[in-house]
């Protein structure tokens, strides 16, 4: 009893290792947030005050001019509309139809890859990994006398290299989707609705694309932000029309413009975080399915 007494009363032990976990991912957190914290609020600084005084995080007063400025002094508005809204829709589109088909187109090799026994399936599969050894940015210039000579450069046809080659999948996600329908879709589930009469088109459509659902979210929110943050592509295919210009091209164009004469510091962190905004808010909506699909499988059988 007196035994029992004293186990009671025993202290935890201070749990040294936690609370240094802690400490450090707070202070990753800080080291990660603080420059969008400066950027933000540098973009409501007047130009005067950036430039007046010493360094000082929150404005003194706050001003909307840097917002006013890349709307107003935009050299590349197209009719009146300022070229970072032209961007931003421009990237919406030119990066949604590549992402969404290659998604599906993915998933859909995937699911066979995992499920189905055909000959030269093992080699298939290896030439694919294969393909994410190569530099594929190394090629970038022989790509583009690859379409030169097809005829797909120039005005709208600037388009075609840009979305065509995306819509037969990607091999890093056909890599992870089949590693998350290995481990969290069982033979056994397959083989029970074939035997009910599911055919391979209702076992993709009802059984393992919903059950995807979330390694695919992961997957789309990689590919979308690789998309938004295109560049190189744009420049080389669309330089010449403004109309189509994405984020990034007008992005680069305008804070170039702006750096060309002193001041505008505060124009640039405007354009900076206006282009940021749309991809905090995506994680934020898509946070708890980018997690889940991380974690490939786990505790799935």
């Amino acid at each position: 009893m007196e035994k029992t007494i004293r186990q009671g009363k025993t202290k935890k032990s201070f749990p040294v290792a936690k609370l240094v976990t802690y400490i450090a991912l707070v202070l990753y957190t800080l080291i990660l947030f603080v420059p969008f914290l400066v950027i933000f609020c540098t973009s409501f600084m007047s130009d005067y005050e950036i430039g007046a005084s010493e360094f000082h995080l929150f404005p003194y007063e706050w001003s909307a001019e840097g917002y006013e400025l890349i709307f107003t002094l935009d050299p590349n508005a197209v009719n009146g509309v300022p070229s970072l809204l032209i961007g931003f829709f421009n990237t919406m589109w030119q990066t949604l139809v590549p992402t969404v088909v290659s998604l599906f187109v993915s998933a859909l090799v995937a699911f066979v890859y995992s499920k189905f026994r055909f000959p030269g399936r093992k080699i298939f599969f290896l030439a694919n990994v294969f393909t994410m050894m190569l530099p594929l940015g190394a090629f970038g210039f022989v790509g583009y006398l690859f379409y030169v000579n097809i005829g797909w450069v120039g005005g709208a046809r600037g388009l075609l290299p840009i979305i065509i080659p995306g819509l037969f999948g990607s091999a890093g996600t056909i890599f992870f989707l089949r590693t998350y329908y290995d481990s969290a879709l069982s033979n056994e589930v397959v083989e029970a609705a074939k035997i009910d009469g599911a055919g391979t088109v209702r076992l993709f459509f009802s059984i393992a694309l919903p059950l995807g659902k979330p390694a695919i979210l992961a997957q789309f929110l990689f590919a979308f932000v690789g998309g938004y943050n295109s560049y190189s592509a744009q420049l080389m295919y669309l330089y010449n029309d403004k109309s189509l210009w994405n984020l990034q091209l007008a992005l680069s164009e305008l804070t170039g413009m702006l750096s060309e004469g002193n001041g505008y510091n505060n124009a640039k962190c405007a354009a900076a975080f206006i282009s940021m905004l749309p991809l905090i808010l995506l994680y934020i909506g898509m946070q708890k399915y980018f997690i889940e699909g991380i974690n490939i499988g786990g505790g799935k059988e």
